[in-house]
């Protein structure tokens, strides 16, 4: 008898968070006038390919349009005047370390912070896994530590309103738009996760590639 047994990859359930870092750096004047139309001004440094291309226009950065949907789930339709909004990024882009589940934890963050909302994290974790699908990348940037989870199902009228910012379509901006109208609240208890324990003896290694082969013509012989 020949068997065959291949382990279950956990992909999309487990995640880790690394030591590396974004990290947002706020001041608000509270100036009884702005020039932004949201009140907000963003700045950013980061490191590695794109960097150069992130959006600056808050109603178009995803950080920042997350934190919009929060506000606005909240009755508060811009940031408080004057806010001002400087991303450090330390997570590469595009090398498959979560950056952009990174930038939504962040974004509903700030808008907590900035609110004065005093959401729980779990409720968090509901803002978060409306825009960012992928619950071991949210749980692990929110939780941090080594996490499982899951993720429940949401109905097609839950993800319909174009309020909602989504973090995986392109060309961005996606969703996120003001239509003046109060955007939907995300159901509870849309995902679950479990936050295991994290032996010191441990140690996790992350490969981050930064490379690229181009082939002009195919390559013929023995290989």
């Amino acid at each position: 008898m020949l068997i065959i047994k291949v382990p279950c990859p956990g992909f999309d359930v487990t995640g880790i968070a690394l030591s590396r870092f974004l990290t947002l750096h706020i001041r608000v004047t509270q100036s009884p006038t702005s020039t932004s139309p949201v009140n907000c001004t963003l700045s950013y440094e980061g490191e590695g390919d794109g960097s150069d291309e992130i959006d600056l226009d808050p109603e178009r950065n995803l950080i920042t349009r997350v934190a919009l949907y929060v506000l606005r789930c909240h009755d508060q339709h811009h940031f408080p005047a004057d806010t001002f909004v400087h991303v450090r990024n330390d997570i590469p882009l595009g090398r498959g370390l979560g950056s952009s589940g990174a930038a939504v934890v962040a974004g509903c963050l700030l808008a907590n912070k900035v609110g004065g909302l005093d959401l729980t994290k779990d409720r968090i974790l509901d803002f978060c896994l409306m825009i960012e699908r992928h619950p071991d990348n949210v749980a692990a940037a929110l939780y941090g530590g080594f996490v499982g989870t899951y993720l429940n199902d949401l109905k097609p009228e839950d993800m319909e309103r174009k309020e909602i910012p989504l973090s995986e379509v392109l060309p961005a901006p996606a969703g996120g738009i003001d239509t003046g109208l109060k955007p939907p609240d995300p159901p509870e208890n849309i995902g679950h996760y479990i936050r295991y324990p994290w032996s010191e003896e441990i140690k996790a290694v992350a490969i981050i590639p930064d490379f690229g082969i181009l082939i002009l013509t195919p390559i013929s012989g023995p290989y």
